[in-house]
C-alpha cells in the first residue's frame, strides 16, 4: 500500500488570519530585540526631551504654537522612521539565516508574510506613539481636541509608518549586507531637520520651503498637531494617506518580488 501526503492548499488559510498570525510573532520576536526597542522607543523618547528641554522655548517664540505639540508629532515619526532600520536589519538576518525560505514553504498564502510584517510595524508604531506621549505629558502635552481626536494622532503615525515601511523593505529584501540599510540613517537625518515640526515651514529659505512643505513627514506632523492642539486637519490628512499610498503603489511590486526572491534563492 502506497501512501501519499496531501498537503493543504496554499490559499486554504484567509490572508487576513496569517497577516495576524505573522505580525503577532513578529511582535513577540522585536519585543526580545534591544536594537528594536531602542530604536522604537527609547531613543525617540531622549530626542522627545532634547528637543524641548534644549529648544522648545525657541520653537514655540518663532509663532509656530507651542512646540511641544509639534515636536510630539515629529518624534512620534521619527520613531517610524528609524523604527522601520532595525525591523529592517532584522528582515535581513531572517534571510541569511533560512528562516524567511523555511516559512515560505509553509501552506498559506504568501502575500500574508508582507501584510503581516506591514501590520507589525503599524503596532509597533502604535505602542511607541503611545509612550511618547506619556513622556510628552509631563512636558505640556495634552489632547485639546479630546481622546478620541488623541486616537487619531496615534492612527496617523501608524498609516504613515506603513508608507515608510514599504520602501525600506523593498532595500531590505534586495540589500547585500547591513550596511546598505544604514546608508538610509542619513537620508531620514535629512527628514529629521527639514520639515515643519521642527520649525515653521516659513523660517527656512524660499528656495527650500517648498521641499520642507511637501516632503512626508510634514502633512503627517500638521494632522497629528491639528488631532492634538489644534488647527487644519482634513487638507494634511489627505496629503499624508496620499504619500502613503504613492509609497505602497510604487513600492510595494518592489517589495513584494523582494521578499520572494530573498525566500527562495536559500
Amino acid at each position: 500500500m502506497t501512501y501519499t501526503a496531501t498537503w493543504p492548499h496554499r490559499q486554504s488559510v484567509p490572508v487576513l488570519r496569517q497577516s495576524i498570525v505573522q505580525a503577532g510573532a513578529l511582535l513577540r520576536s522585536w519585543s526580545r530585540d534591544p536594537g528594536i526597542v531602542v530604536q522604537s522607543i527609547v531613543f525617540p523618547a531622549f530626542l522627545l526631551l532634547m528637543f524641548q528641554l534644549v529648544l522648545g522655548k525657541t520653537v514655540t517664540s518663532m509663532g509656530g504654537g507651542d512646540s511641544i505639540f509639534g515636536n510630539t508629532g515629529l518624534v512620534a515619526l521619527v520613531g517610524a522612521l528609524f523604527g522601520t532600520l532595525a525591523t529592517a536589519i532584522s528582515l535581513i538576518h531572517e534571510r541569511d539565516t533560512g528562516l524567511l525560505a523555511r516559512m515560505w514553504t509553509l501552506p498559506v498564502p504568501r502575500a500574508g508574510f508582507l501584510a503581516g510584517r506591514l501590520l507589525a510595524e503599524a503596532v509597533r508604531t502604535g505602542i511607541a506613539t503611545l509612550v511618547l506621549f506619556a513622556v510628552a505629558i509631563p512636558l505640556g502635552f495634552r489632547f485639546e481636541q479630546g481622546i478620541a481626536a488623541g486616537i487619531g494622532a496615534v492612527l496617523v503615525a501608524m498609516v504613515f509608518a506603513v508608507g515608510i515601511a514599504v520602501p525600506v523593505i523593498a532595500m531590505a529584501t534586495v540589500a547585500s549586507g547591513r550596511q546598505a540599510i544604514q546608508q538610509l540613517n542619513g537620508f531620514f537625518l535629512l527628514l529629521l531637520f527639514f520639515n515643519g515640526g521642527f520649525a515653521p515651514v516659513s523660517e527656512y529659505p524660499g528656495w527650500l520651503q517648498p521641499v520642507v512643505r511637501h516632503q512626508p513627514m510634514t502633512p503627517a506632523i500638521d494632522t497629528v498637531r491639528g488631532l492634538t492642539e489644534g488647527g487644519p486637519v482634513a487638507a494634511p490628512l489627505a496629503a499624508t494617506v496620499l504619500w502613503t499610498i504613492g509609497l505602497v503603489v510604487v513600492f510595494g511590486p518592489v517589495a513584494f518580488r523582494g521578499y520572494r526572491h530573498a525566500a527562495e534563492r536559500r
